[in-house]
């Protein structure tokens, strides 16, 4: 069996590194050797090609993206369905983000840290919405069977 080479080590540190997932290295290593190896030096030229392959179209920031557009829709900084709806919410997101965010940057450029935030943050603004609305909903369930709050 052909060895990894260089240019394929320095191509799979590249990618690790471009996508924060440089700590997992040695998980995808056991993966794409069926459990024989954690080092990437060890794997062979085929494994080391299919791993390039695999990253090359995985970007594992996508799925945090996809959670900061959902929560972004569950408070109401964005909405709609529409194929207008989706473009203007990118702008009004990115927008809200520049300003307002925990990071100061368009989703896209965030890097794995600063989409943490960013979760973090849009997490964060949800619970106090949900929490906003069951007291209202509380008070005025107590209000109704003649119990006054503040």
């Amino acid at each position: 069996m052909k060895p990894v080479n260089r240019p394929q080590l320095s191509k799979i540190h590249v990618l690790l590194n471009q996508f924060g997932i440089l700590d997992d290295k040695a998980e995808l290593v056991r993966q794409f050797t069926n459990g024989r190896e954690t080092s990437s030096t060890q794997l062979t030229f085929n494994e080391a090609r299919a791993l390039i392959t695999h990253l090359s179209k995985f970007d594992p920031l996508d799925k945090m993206r996809k959670k900061v557009f959902a929560l972004a829709f569950s408070t109401g900084i964005i909405y709609g369905d529409s194929p207008d709806d989706r473009k203007m919410n990118v702008a009004k997101l990115n927008m809200f983000l520049r300003e307002r965010g925990a990071v100061k940057k368009e989703l896209n450029k965030l890097s794995k840290d600063e989409l943490v935030k960013v979760v973090n943050q849009f997490s964060a603004m949800t619970k106090n919405i949900e929490l906003s609305q069951a007291g209202k909903t509380t008070k005025s369930m107590l209000n109704d069977i003649g119990i006054t709050t503040k």
